[in-house]
């Protein structure tokens, strides 16, 4: 466990980062409502975002979500409600406790290095 966190504490802050600068740079936001299809299961829109920023690019949420899974070597239905291959299920589901603890970790590396009163949510 002090490995994993170690190794979270090293990567994601920064892809955390990138996410956020980029989000501040005025990314787009998707707005497609296509169903998932087999060969690209992710979907365009996202709902139930409480952490990261609304109007994230796709790339940049799946590249987050990649890194977390790499970082745990968990899948993606480790904290969302979806089948293995992704094409059944929703992602915005908070059926899963780790969801949750997910989203602290990620308030948590947010946190560092901001002064008291201004963590952003």
């Amino acid at each position: 466990m002090r490995r994993l966190l170690q190794g979270a504490s090293l990567v994601l802050p920064a892809v955390l980062a990138v996410v956020l600068i980029q989000a501040a740079a005025g990314a787009k936001p998707q707005t497609d409502n296509q169903p998932r299809p087999k060969d690209n299961p992710i979907p365009n829109t996202f709902a139930n975002l409480q952490v990261l920023p609304k109007d994230i690019s796709k790339r940049d949420l799946v590249g987050m979500m990649k890194q977390f899974s790499i970082t745990f070597s968990v899948r993606c239905s480790y904290c969302h409600e979806v089948s293995d291959d992704l094409t059944e299920g929703r992602f915005d589901s908070d059926a899963k406790p780790t969801k949750e603890k997910a989203r602290e970790l990620m308030k948590t590396l947010l946190s560092i290095g901001k002064p008291p009163g201004k963590v952003q949510p």
